[in-house]
């Protein structure tokens, strides 16, 4: 299971709430393994340069507050974060709250889903929407740019995986085969393949161009919310694949990036709960940095790039 890590946080519309007189956010600082330190932020107005005069509980200490930073630190702990303020604000694209968000690499284009049912991409600069995706019959949890930032990877509680054009808002592939919500998804490397994990306990490796299901790990015995991709190394021991979808590719690059994919999947799932991320070290049959490709020699399954 995954260590918690060390969070430092206020909760509420801090950037609001301090630019009040007597305005409060409370604060904490959570440490793996002790009490959450609890405190609070007080604003006692906002100076002749629209800087907030801010003051911090005995635990916590501000410092060089500005008009969209707030520096606090918990002393006690030697932890220290630094609060930025938005800049901008996009009040008009969803009537209702924000459910999932990403932006493309280049921070040109949004893209995001929400509980008054719909799913957009928008532009960052003027917040004109481009396009609407629709296509889902539920609830989109999840959604997440290509590295191109010219398609969209979805997934949600119909159990769909969907790639979406962002030009036309078009479906460019549907892929089936969860039988639960999608709870989150994954683009690998350039985009050739993605991955999904589920409410069912399962994680799917998919060719995003066909929509075609290479693996899937299913020996995690509660749902898998998370799911991370890493690089991977150049010599690693990958066992034997477990199940190889009906339907899915035989040749061997196929089975080689079946089985470059399914064992971080199963020793990953053994670990995790249905709260811990699922950390996948896979990136597919040719490593696209280096253009190598992966062979595979003696019998323990080891693999090598050449």
């Amino acid at each position: 299971m995954a260590a918690a890590a060390t969070m430092l946080s206020i909760q509420g519309d801090w950037d609001q709430v301090l630019r009040e007189a007597e305005g409060e956010v409370w604060v904490s600082c959570k440490i793996p393994g002790k009490p959450t330190i609890r405190g609070s932020l007080t604003s006692k107005g906002i100076s002749s340069d629209e800087v907030p005069e801010v003051t911090a509980s005995e635990e916590f200490v501000v410092q060089e507050v500005t008009k969209n930073r707030i520096p606090v630190s918990c002393p006690g702990e030697n932890i220290s974060c630094t609060f930025l303020s938005p800049y901008a604000s996009f009040s008009h694209i969803h009537e209702k709250n924000v459910s999932y968000l990403d932006i493309s690499s280049g921070g040109d284009l949004g893209v995001s889903s929400s509980t008054d049912q719909t799913f957009k991409v928008w532009e960052t600069h003027n917040t004109e929407v481009k396009s609407v995706l629709e296509g889902h019959t539920r609830d989109v949890f999840s959604c997440k740019f290509f590295p191109s930032g010219q398609e969209v990877l979805s997934g949600g509680l119909d159990s769909l995986v969907k790639v979406w054009s962002v030009n036309d808002g078009s479906c460019l592939a549907t892929m089936k085969g969860h039988r639960g919500s999608i709870l989150d998804i994954a683009v690998v490397a350039n985009g050739q393949n993605v991955i999904s994990s589920g409410q069912d306990g399962t994680a799917r490796l998919w060719d995003s161009a066909q929509g075609a299901c290479i693996a899937v790990v299913d020996d995690s015995y509660s749902p898998i919310n998370a799911i991370a991709v890493a690089e991977v190394g150049n010599a690693v021991n990958l066992g034997s694949p477990k199940e190889t979808p009906s339907g899915a590719p035989d040749s061997p690059a196929a089975l080689d990036r079946f089985t470059l994919a399914s064992w971080p999947f199963r020793f990953c799932t053994k670990l995790q709960s249905s709260y811990s991320p699922l950390i996948l070290p896979c990136s597919g049959y040719k490593d696209t940095t280096s253009g190598q490709h992966l062979h595979r020699s003696g019998p323990q399954g080891h693999y090598h790039y050449n």
